[in-house]
């Protein structure tokens, strides 16, 4: 019996079936701590990154049906400049000079949205459920459920990927916790991260939106591959294989205008 209860003490210290590694033990709170430290670190150490992006956006409605794309490259230095450019578009005009447009000025004066949905993430704002563990992307990942504590159109609800190597977000599947506008009845999001390098930058958006006067808007956004600097190392080019609240609220805005 002594010689057993030793082995167990072994195992014990040795960190089996406890730790902050062991999905057993660690909090949904304690993992998103962990995700804003690591982020607050990889935000440090970016200098610069770009990427020529694809935006298409579809609408079915009472209008008829309506289509636009456009391609754009999209430089961002540190900490918060954002150009850019233009390279080619097609489709409906309204839709691309009213609404893609308006999206990317947002970005412009504010964070990426992307982003902004994954830092603004915290013990803090939201009420956390650990949900257990997937294999996402070749990954080992915990699951989380993420319920606003004060719903607004800023925030949102759904569940988080979050990688066990990394502590960095993967994929975020919501809806916003409020309407932005009148005029959305409900919408959803799928943005998925990809790592490049050190840094887990978005991959790919997919949002469908449903209007009160009838009718879906269904955009998607491929973020393409990125070229990065990070500080005390060279460039990079790095494939990538994910917009929310405000950006919704954007879309509607613009087709009500």
């Amino acid at each position: 019996m002594k010689r057993m209860a030793w082995v167990v003490l072994l195992l014990g210290a040795a960190g089996w079936g406890s730790g902050l590694g062991s999905a057993q033990t660690i909090s949904a709170d304690e993992i998103v701590r962990q995700v804003m430290q690591h982020d607050a670190a990889r935000r440090q150490a970016l200098i610069r990154y770009g990427s020529e992006r694809t935006y298409e956006m579809d609408y079915k409605g009472p209008i008829g049906v309506r289509h636009a794309r456009m391609q754009v490259r999209m430089d961002y230095s540190a900490p918060e400049s954002k150009k850019f450019t233009v390279l080619s578009e097609t489709g409906s005009t309204v839709f691309c000079h009213q609404v893609i447009s308006r999206l990317m000025e947002g970005e412009r004066e504010g964070a990426l949205e992307a982003n902004r949905l994954r830092s603004m993430l915290s013990p803090e704002n939201d009420k956390l459920e650990l949900l257990g563990e997937e294999t996402y992307a070749g990954e080992k990942a915990w699951v989380l459920q993420v319920t606003p504590k004060d719903e607004n159109r800023f925030n949102y609800k759904g569940k988080v990927w979050v990688s066990q190597q990394d502590f960095a977000i993967m994929r975020i599947v919501g809806a916003p916790a409020k309407n932005p506008t009148w005029l959305m009845g409900s919408s959803n999001f799928d943005y998925t991260y990809s790592k490049n390098g050190e840094f887990w930058l978005p991959a790919k958006n997919h949002t469908v939106s449903h209007l009160r006067i009838g009718g879906e808007i269904t955009l998607a956004v491929d973020y393409g591959q990125y070229d990065v600097v990070a500080a005390g190392r060279p460039s990079g080019v790095i494939s990538a294989s994910n917009h929310g609240a405000s950006s919704i609220s954007s879309v509607a805005v613009a087709l009500h205008q």
